[in-house]
Order: structure tokens, then sequence, then C-alpha cells
């Protein structure tokens, strides 16, 4: 029998470890479990469900949750074996999390970097280090039905245009919070309330400052929000998307605050509209609507899956200016990347413009402490209830509440 050469015996050898090393075609993808909210799951399946290309070996697969309550209650309860790899989500929730251990952090390419506006980047990074990537400008901005004329410069004109429709069985609601509480602040801030002060001219907020019970927001919500019986008399509802969200899609409301997600909703309603900030009473200055980031960030569960890796890869694509993209044509969201500003709609470039204007970072150190005994988001509820539907005393309930948030956001400064 004639012997293999030397050579030939160790091209044989290469050859069989190179096979060994190198996977087959036909190994199976390992899948990267992505969990969001019922806003940006459906959005996201549009590009990133069952994807292959933008993580080689890796195919997407996203759960969708009813509402974020849902999601959250989930991750609260994840484990290793059923925990998500990516998570979409407010980019404040990645920095909470991050401080346990939950959160791996992000190596963004240099262009993201460049792209992505210095204040994104600084809402996403913890002790130095990028945990998420800031996706969309998630804030809210006022639109109105143009039915009933163009919209009013001033919120006293609203008023008016409400109570005209009203008598004349046009319209239930004049401005409807259309995300609850959460976007109940231009109307506060318009009736010269609104959260806390802040120091000078920055954006730290001076918690000594308690501007939720102003003199002029009780004299204002008399004024312009309560009926003869000292009832909420319609001009403001604070229900949700399930509640006057439903008048504003039947056109019965003048005007909703909320954010672009609702913007398929209200062109499908066939509401014609236009889109601005809440305007003042007065028509100067600004009213004021929370800021945030909504994004994307890699859980700890990637590691135990083995799948850290193209969790990455996923997030370091969304990061580019191709994949904000495709993030921000699917979701119909402001994008905070300014490479793709001018790609967007005119009504996302509205969202992103009324942010710049009228947006306050939402600190959720303080919204979301209940030291004083509520949140920020309860308190407004269990105020709102008072006023508008017991008829109490305004400037004594305004009060009330004031006291529980000074408590809740001299704690929440410590922890910000």
């Amino acid at each position: 029998m004639k012997k293999k050469s030397l050579l030939g015996a160790l091209v044989s050898a290469a050859l069989v470890a190179s096979v060994a090393l190198v996977p087959s075609a036909q190994a199976a993808n390992k899948t990267i479990v992505v969990w969001a909210d019922d806003q940006r799951g459906p959005d996201l399946k549009k590009f990133l469900e069952g994807n292959t290309t933008i993580a080689p070996g890796y195919v997407i697969k996203i759960s969708t949750y009813s509402n974020y309550d849902a999601l959250d209650a989930a991750w609260q309860k994840a484990s290793a074996a059923s925990g998500p790899d990516i998570m979409f989500n407010p980019v404040g929730d990645a920095l909470k999390y991050a401080r346990s251990g939950k959160v791996l952090p992000l190596f963004l390419p240099s262009d993201a970097k460049r792209n992505i506006s210095d204040t994104a980047l600084k809402y996403a990074t913890y002790q130095g280090k990028i945990y998420a990537v800031p996706l969309d400008i998630d804030t809210t901005s006022m639109y109105w039905n143009t039915k009933f004329g163009p919209a009013p410069e001033t919120f006293a004109d609203l008023a008016a245009a409400f109570t005209k429709a009203k008598a004349a069985g046009t319209a239930t609601v004049g401005w409807c919070a259309g995300d609850g509480t959460w976007g109940a602040l231009p109307f506060l801030t318009a009736m010269g309330g609104g959260a806390w002060g802040y120091v000078g001219k920055s954006s730290t907020p001076d918690v000594s400052k308690v501007l939720f019970n102003s003199s002029a927001a009780a004299a204002n919500i008399k004024k312009y929000a309560l009926g003869a019986d000292g009832k909420t008399n319609g001009l403001f509802d604070w229900s949700g998307w399930d509640g006057c969200g439903k008048e504003w899609l039947a056109g019965k409301a003048l005007a909703i605050n909320t954010g672009s997600w609702r913007l398929d909703a209200t062109k499908a309603a066939k509401i014609s509209y236009t889109i601005q900030p809440t305007p003042t009473l007065s028509g100067k200055g600004v009213t004021r609507q929370w800021a945030g980031f909504g994004g994307a960030w890699v859980s700890s569960f990637a590691d135990d899956h083995k799948t850290t890796l193209g969790a990455r890869k996923v997030l370091n694509y969304l990061a580019t200016a191709p994949g904000s993209l495709a993030y921000a044509t699917a979701t119909g969201r402001p994008s905070p990347n300014n490479a793709i500003t001018s790609k967007l709609g005119a009504d996302v470039q509205g969202f992103a413009k009324a942010g710049a204007l009228n947006g306050a970072v939402q600190e959720n150190a303080l919204l979301g402490d209940s030291t004083g005994g509520a949140n920020w988001y309860d308190v407004l509820d269990s105020t709102f209830k008072a006023i508008f539907t017991k008829g109490e005393d305004v400037q004594a309930t305004l009060d009330k509440g004031a006291a529980i948030l000074k408590k809740n956001w001299e704690h929440g400064m410590t922890l910000r």
C-alpha cells in the first residue's frame, strides 16, 4: 500500500480541522428573543421578525406584551430560563436595571455616537458606560381637530372654542390627555402650575420649588375647567386613549395631547388635524411636556443564552443611520439620530421640533418615587378625581398633592 507523503498528511489534517471549526451551513440559528410592548412590538415585527442578516448565525423573534405594565411585570419575574435577550423600553429603565447588573453595557460604532444627539447618549449612560440605544424621542404634542377652526394660539381661546362647541352639541371634550396622567403636564403648565422649578437656567430640578399647587393654577382651573357645580365642565379629560381618546377618534374632542404613535389611528378616523405644542393661557412662553427616550438594551440573560454577541450586533445596527431609519419608518416616531431627521415625514419632524421646544426631561427617579405615599402619576390621578369628579376644593387638594410630591422629590434627588 502506497504511503501518503508528509505534506499530504498535513494538508488532510488541516482540512479536517477546518471543517470541525467552521459551522455547517445547515446549523440552526440561535434565537434572539426580543420583548416589547403593544406600541412598539407590532412595528418591530415589520422589519425585525425572523431576520437572519443583521446578526448572521442568529434569528430574531419578537414577543409583544399588551401594555407597558404587563411588559414590566413580566420582566420583574423573568429568569434565565424565561427572560429576553433584548428589551425595547424607556431608556431610563435600562439605567435603573444596570445598577443591579441586569443590563449589559454596549459598544456602539463611532458613527452612531457621532450622529445620536449628545442629550440622548447622556440619558443612556451610567458610570461612563452606554447601556441602551436611544431610538425615539418619547414625547407628546397637541393634535388639533381643524373642523373646529384653526389651532388656537392661546389656551384661553381653546377653552372658549370648547364652550361654543359644547353648546352646539359638537364636542364633549376640550383637551384630552391621550396617555393618561403621563400626558397631563401641558395642561397643568398651561394653567400656571407644573412639577418643579430648575436651578438657574440649567436642567437640574430645584425640588424646593414645587409648582404643582401654585395659586395661579388653582385660580385658572376654577375659571376654565370647572362648571357651575364645581366639577368638570369637560374642558380637561385625563382618561387616556381608551377614554377621551375614543372621543377624539369620534370627532368629539377639540384636541388630544399624545405622541406620534397615534398618527395612524387618527388618520384612519379621517380626522383633519394639525400638530403643535399646547399653548399657554396668554400665548406667551411655553407649556411643558415630559420628554424621554425610548430605546433598546441587552439583558444579562443574553449571557445565559449565549446570544450576547448577536444581541449587541442587532443594537449596533439600530444605532446606525440605516438601522435608525428602518426603526423610525416602521414606528413613525421622531428619532434622536440627527443623520436621518430630514428623511422623516412632516408629522414626525413636528414631534421632534415640539420636543425640542417644550420638552422637559422625564426625571424618572423623581416621578417614580413614592416616599411621600404615592408617585407623581398616582398623585395626579387622585388629585384630578378629587377636583374634577368629586368637586373638592381646588387649592386644598393641590396643596395636599404638593406635600406628597415634595417628599418624593427630595428623596428622589438622592438617587438621581
